[in-house]
């Protein structure tokens, strides 16, 4: 039985509708994004989406 170790990296586009009028004051557009972000990922089934995998790093095994 070998012990395999993979870390993978999931790549996907997420359309996200930002309304500037929802910024409250002093939040940076970075914030507003990372909020409506959050607020998909809470409300889509992620089995829904297109991803991308791609194997970040080296593949470790250890075998028999």
């Amino acid at each position: 039985m070998a012990v395999v170790s993979v870390t993978i990296e999931l790549i996907t586009e997420i359309p996200l509708t930002i309304n500037e009028s929802e910024r409250e004051d002093d939040q940076s557009y970075v914030d507003l994004v990372e909020d409506a972000a959050a607020a998909f990922m809470e409300n889509t089934d992620l089995n829904q989406l297109d991803f991308q995998v791609k194997i970040v790093g080296n593949i470790i095994a250890a075998g028999e």
